[in-house]
């Protein structure tokens, strides 16, 4: 990282010697100032994780529409939610996550969904959405406008799954008890952001 932070600060320094190289002392000072302007803005890049940890609090795991913490730490810091509810992701859909240092705007690349009991003694299951996202820059705020990026999201609920009784991983399954259930929410990937 210290590397690729020097070779960035370096290349504009470079730029701003060649220039004042080139050109005579009485225009240097222009010359320098409007190379100065044409400097690109330096970028950040590293992996960018957010994440709920398990949330098993029973008013969120018993909602519809389901709204968990998120923490955000690598390239930019910072807290925010994330709502569950609504339709399952789908290629394209774009999905905005609003965090204390502005929007991150996601795009849908794939998403997978997959069911299997944890403990079939128990009917406990566990649920994981993956879906594989870019960043939509132009649509990002704040610490996140015109980012670049890419990665993966996991969504995991485990519950008991019940239907009429017997153990099922039925779309209309629903737990006969909360206990072991949990929401976990991560999402990862490499991030570059302008500084």
């Amino acid at each position: 990282m210290k590397r690729i932070t020097a070779i960035c600060v370096a290349a504009p320094l470079l730029a701003l010697a060649a220039a004042g190289c080139s050109s005579s002392s009485s225009s240097s000072s222009s010359s320098s100032s409007s190379a100065a302007a044409k400097a690109t803005p330096s970028t950040m890049t590293g992996t960018e994780t957010f994440t709920s940890g398990k949330v098993t609090n029973a008013k969120v795991l018993e909602a519809n529409s389901p709204t968990v913490p998120l923490t955000y730490t690598g390239v930019v810091s910072a807290t925010g939610s994330f709502n569950l509810g609504g339709s399952g992701p789908k290629k394209g859909q774009i999905k905005t996550f609003v965090t204390s240092k502005g929007n991150l705007v996601l795009m849908v690349a794939s998403d997978t969904v997959s069911a299997k009991f944890v403990d079939s003694s128990t009917c406990l299951a566990q649920d994981i959405t993956t879906v594989h996202y870019t960043v939509v820059g132009n649509q990002s705020t704040g610490s996140f406008k015109s980012a670049s990026g890419s990665g993966v999201v996991s969504a995991t609920f485990q519950a008991n799954s019940e239907l009429k009784g017997k153990c099922s991983l039925a779309n209309n399954a629903e737990p006969a008890t909360m206990t072991g259930a949990y929401v976990l929410f991560t999402g990862t990937g490499p991030l570059t952001i302008k500084s």
